[in-house]
């Protein structure tokens, strides 16, 4: 049995962030019902790559395998009788409109709790519903923006660099998941129904928390330190080798000689001015452009399998195709399989991240076409 079987999510989201949200509650064995627009649907299906299927872009697949579609027109009568009757059927409400669009549209919280007073009800925007931000429009670049991420991230002599995918609406998603879970374990304990209030910026700044730690307790600005390690030293950096990249983290005194002797460094391991964690630091330019001429010559994979075997945290810079096709990853059966309308082939996508001892195996379940189970559904709510 699925942790969330039996339960009922009315999905009124569009675009990555609700989708994300709703699509792991389903992994988890929601039925996740998902309501677009007739004809046109979620704007999400007509984003970048789609690989020639229709109205079937890559995020929009990543978001939305196995959820059941319904294409409803909420401006019509009937299109707000049958969501009205799948809010008196469901647990969990989640929907990412601008402030005050649910309720010209008639699916607010006060309107889906009037309906039915234990519904779940998460409300997922750019920037929360209170606040003097809260009706500003947002996408996943503007919240990296403004929260702090992109100042952080790059190179320091460079400009500020947004994370290359998008990050804070996939966190974004998890953090709504995460409190839609919360909420559906505090009605089980004799609860009621609650109102979860999601901005994305508030989400992406819960993983700034060291910066922000950092700043209050010292008053120093966290600046951008490019590949650089936590511990902002030479040794625990990103080095080119000859065929590709090498992250290496020796941040202590074991790790610094465990390294050095594993790839024969006696010259490094020997000279005074890397004899101990101050001295490397009062010689870190130093140090790092030795490192740089030695790994220069040799092999990133042969690096990592060496350093590895002496308990150096080592990692080759993978590509996409290479961490998935990985043994370790492989083994570690992270993925789904889904199929996909117009293609001919499988399509690979990231499961809950976490496995349970007693489980069953994650559902290999098929992308909807835009209101591809409207008869379905509305047969199942007498309509």
């Amino acid at each position: 049995m699925k942790p969330l079987q039996n339960i009922q999510v009315l999905d009124f989201s569009h675009a990555l962030a609700g989708p994300l949200c709703t699509y792991h509650l389903g992994l988890l064995g929601a039925d996740v019902i998902k309501v677009e627009r007739p004809e046109v649907g979620d704007d999400l299906r007509h984003y970048t790559e789609h690989a020639g299927a229709k109205n079937m872009s890559a995020p929009f697949v990543a978001a939305n395998a196995g959820k059941r579609s319904i294409a409803l027109d909420l401006k019509s009568a009937e299109g707000m009788e049958a969501a009205r009757r799948l809010a008196l059927r469901a647990d969990v409400i989640v929907e990412n409109f601008r402030p005050g669009v649910p309720k010209k549209l008639g699916i607010d919280y006060a309107a889906m709790q009037a309906i039915n007073p234990k519904i779940i009800y998460c409300s997922l925007t750019g920037f929360g519903a209170t606040g003097e931000l809260k009706d500003w429009a947002a996408y996943d670049h503007i919240v990296q923006a403004m929260s702090g991420i992109m100042w952080l991230n790059g190179e320091p002599e460079q400009g500020p660099l947004k994370v290359g995918l998008p990050f804070a609406d996939t966190f974004s998603g998890y953090v709504a998941a995460f409190a839609v879970m919360t909420a559906l374990f505090q009605r089980e304990r004799g609860g009621i129904g609650q109102f979860i209030d999601i901005g994305m910026l508030d989400a992406t700044l819960m993983l700034l928390s060291q910066g922000i730690a950092t700043f209050s307790m010292s008053g120093a600005v966290p600046i951008r330190t490019g590949n650089r390690g936590y511990r902002l030293v030479a040794t625990s950096d990103t080095y080119q080798t000859k065929d590709g990249y090498l992250s290496i983290g020796a941040n202590h005194q074991h790790q610094f000689v465990a390294m050095c002797q594993a790839l024969g460094w006696t010259d490094i391991l020997n000279n005074p001015c890397f004899a101990d964690h101050q001295a490397r630091s009062a010689n870190n330019d130093l140090l790092r452009a030795t490192l740089e001429r030695h790994f220069a010559s040799m092999s990133a994979e042969e690096l990592e399998q060496k350093l590895a075997a002496v308990s150096v945290p080592v990692s080759k810079v993978r590509s996409i195709p290479e961490i998935i096709q990985h043994p370790h990853v492989q083994e570690r059966d992270l993925f789904v399989q889904t199929s996909v309308p117009g293609l001919d082939h499988p399509v690979l996508l990231t499961g809950s991240g976490f496995r349970f001892a007693e489980d069953t195996p994650a559902r290999h379940s098929s992308v909807p076409t835009i209101g591809q189970h409207t008869q379905e559904i509305l047969r199942e709510i007498g309509m």
